[in-house]
């Protein structure tokens, strides 16, 4: 029996000890040592790290990974983390770390050099809940951030989704015109109003209704009291859109002629390679969202420069009287 006893505990540690996960000094050279189920343990040169003032970090964060850094470099698990300054690396909470210039978000990624929060201060950033945080006027989820004008009204109501006293916010995006006291969530990108559904922070396709915009009659339209609309055929060939962003929108133009003010501009991406515009117009009765679709066509040749299938839409609410 003490003969089995001593097996088992040597052999616990014999997988312990095989099993080692970090950073190695050997030689006046620094190694990774890994292990994975395909191919065992596993022990690689870090070629750019300087043994001499290499050294382990560890922060108060359970986010898993092994941190180290020398005089000019910090590494995650082995990999060099580029332009980020590892004598000013420190954790600020719920996945975000910081330097002296830029902060980043380590919590669900696609490349771990590609995990900055651009465009915030990183000393104003404050902390709400993972995965959400703030900076000025700037509401952060993940490693994207949407300005928001009553940000400190923000209150998040899961990891997908927020919402303030005028707006509801899936991830990194408002979804303008929602109400606000009739919103339900239906999934992690999808969420219906007492009049529209909603799926990846816009208006769901379905609730428009298609229209050609050569015969559509905007003199007699009442857009203020229309239904949401989308313009099938405003091109009738695909188009650039680094040439077509900055001409006149169709629709914005129409409306311009019936009194209605442009408010403000955005440039949004939609979705892989897809791009939108959405332009926010208000008159005395109403006030409306353009949106210009630029769908990505990817059965084109990637080197082909007109790709892009353009759509426009309209919807709009009453003003409070």
């Amino acid at each position: 029996m003490i003969i089995r006893q001593v097996i088992i505990l040597v052999m616990t540690i014999s997988i312990l000890t095989s099993c080692r996960r970090g950073y190695k000094i050997e030689d006046d050279k620094v190694y990774y040592e890994s292990w994975n189920e395909g191919s065992g343990q596993n022990k690689r040169i870090i070629e750019q790290a300087d043994a001499k003032t290499f050294k382990e970090l560890t922060f108060d964060c359970d986010c898993g990974f092994k941190f180290g850094k020398d005089k000019n470099h910090l590494f995650i698990d082995g990999e060099l983390i580029k332009n980020i300054d590892p004598n000013t690396f420190k954790f600020i909470g719920n996945y975000i770390f910081r330097d002296k210039d830029s902060a980043y978000f380590f919590g669900f990624y696609n490349n771990l050099n590609d995990c900055v929060i651009k465009g915030v201060n990183p000393s104003k950033i404050k902390l709400i809940k993972y995965p959400w945080a703030k900076a000025d006027n700037f509401l952060i989820h993940g490693g994207d951030i949407v300005s928001i004008d009553d940000i400190n009204e923000f209150a998040p109501i899961d990891d997908d989704w927020g919402k303030t006293k005028k707006y509801i916010i899936n991830n990194n995006q408002i979804l303008y015109g929602a109400d606000v006291e009739t919103f339900k969530i239906t999934s992690a990108f999808q969420g219906k109003d007492k009049k529209i559904n909603y799926e990846f922070g816009i208006i769901n396709e379905d609730d428009f209704k298609k229209i050609s915009f050569k015969t559509f009659d905007f003199v007699n339209k009442d857009f203020c009291r229309t239904e949401p609309i989308v313009f099938v055929d405003v091109y009738d060939s695909l188009v650039s859109y680094i040439e077509d962003k900055n001409e006149p929108i169709e629709i914005v133009e129409k409306l311009k002629q019936m009194g209605f003010i442009l408010n403000n501009t955005m440039y949004l991406d939609w979705g892989g390679e897809s791009k939108m515009i959405r332009a926010s117009m208000i008159s005395s009765k109403c006030n409306c969202i353009v949106e210009k679709l630029y769908r990505y066509d990817y059965g084109k040749p990637s080197e082909t420069k007109n790709i892009f299938k353009v759509t426009e839409r309209i919807y709009c609410e009453p003003r409070e009287k």
